[in-house]
């Protein structure tokens, strides 16, 4: 602030330099200050003054991520540098990020490990680099303090059998190579608690043919198989899910991989997978749906006992692209008929394109009219037809 002052005629002029309050602040607000700034800007804060200069080492969320423009300079370095500055005892997020522009020797495991010795309780490690997978510290999978997880790209999990992590609630898979199969049951079985578990796979080289999970706490799962291998008859792979507590599940496969599921506590389901007629999870209440290619060899077998699931706790349902094939129309009869608590059925048609507006609009009616004829047990529910354009 500049003020001017008259005395004897003399003109002066004097300026106050403003208090500077956040200095004053104490040290532990500073820190969640600095929590809430990028990495980066809160390493910088270092050189506004002595109160600052040691104040981002206690900082307990990390993040460092490279940019996507290749000719960019990798963060790897000011990574390294940081954390041999970090002296925070624990670390409640770490997030690395590491495209093709970092050095193919940088010790990734290294840092992994020091951060399992501070207790680290959420960590994202992505590794979108040229080098080949990297095998992370074995103490990693025995973490005490590690409650989510996620793990991505050119990591390969390789886990060893006394790997423990007894917090851990929520886990990512996403892309990541396993050493064999039973590194991946071995991880799994050494998280008693898990709660939630995503998984997507889109790798050609990826090794696990059995795909197995086996868990009685899990509530939420999400797997996603982008590997087309729609021409392949018998891929050799198998999906297997057993699991009493589960309650929300998604599966997005275009793999044709086989499947196994025993799930019997649903709330909700979403669909979408490519398969073949020996399918057993095709075979079972969720048999045919989803698929709009007309040619598709899927057939519908009426299970022999209806499922709790469907009896007694389906309320909402919804179809995507029905196309009104036998068997589809076997299911949804099927399902309406023993779906005591439903409450809305939504259908999504996909009608065949008609060269003269009259037959798609006559076809339209046709369809519509078989919806009408399906009894449905619940008789407050609501069916809601649309068509898609």
């Amino acid at each position: 602030m500049i003020q001017n002052a008259n005395c004897c005629g003399v003109s002066r002029i004097e300026e106050t330099v403003p208090e500077d309050r956040i200095s004053a602040l104490p040290e532990d607000l500073l820190v969640m200050i600095l929590d809430l700034v990028p990495t980066k800007d809160a390493v910088a804060t270092m050189f506004l003054s002595k109160r600052w200069f040691s104040v981002w080492t206690m900082k307990q969320r990390l993040e460092y991520i490279d940019m996507e423009d290749e000719s960019k300079k990798s963060v790897w370095r000011f990574l390294e540098k940081s954390l041999q500055l970090h002296r925070a005892p624990v670390i409640s997020n770490l997030c690395i990020v590491l495209g093709p522009s970092c050095p193919t020797d940088a010790d990734v495991g290294k840092l992994v490990a020091n951060a399992v010795d501070r207790s680290v309780l959420e960590m994202k490690l992505q590794l979108l680099w040229s080098a080949d997978p990297a095998i992370l510290p074995k103490t990693l999978y025995s973490c005490q303090s590690l409650v989510t997880l996620t793990l991505s790209d050119k990591i390969l999990v390789d886990v060893p059998s006394s790997a423990s992590l007894p917090s851990l609630t929520t886990l990512y898979l996403h892309d990541v190579l396993y050493k064999d199969d039973d590194s991946l049951v071995k991880l799994l079985s050494s998280c008693p608690v898990l709660e939630k578990l995503f998984v997507k796979r889109n790798k050609k080289d990826d090794n696990v043919t059995r795909f197995r999970v086996e868990m009685p706490n899990l509530l939420c799962v999400s797997y996603k198989n982008l590997r087309d291998d729609s021409g392949v008859a018998d891929t050799g792979r198998y999906l297997v899910i057993v699991t009493s507590a589960l309650t929300h599940f998604e599966i997005f496969d275009a793999s044709g991989d086989s499947r196994s599921m025993e799930m019997p506590s649903l709330d909700s389901a979403t669909i979408a997978i490519a398969s073949y007629p020996d399918d057993k999870f095709l075979r079972s209440v969720f048999a045919s749906q989803g698929h709009t290619t007309k040619d598709l060899p899927l057939s519908w077998i009426q299970p022999s006992s209806v499922p709790g699931c469907l009896s007694s706790q389906l309320e909402d349902f919804e179809w995507y692209a029905y196309v009104g094939r036998e068997e589809e129309e076997q299911f949804l009869t099927y399902l309406l008929a023993n779906s005591n608590c439903l409450k809305t059925a939504k259908i999504s048609l996909s009608l065949p394109t008609c060269e003269f507006e009259s037959d798609f609009e006559l076809a339209k009616e046709m369809t519509m009219d078989g919806f009408k004829d399906i009894p449905r047990v619940s008789t407050e529910s609501q069916l809601v037809i649309k068509v898609l354009t």
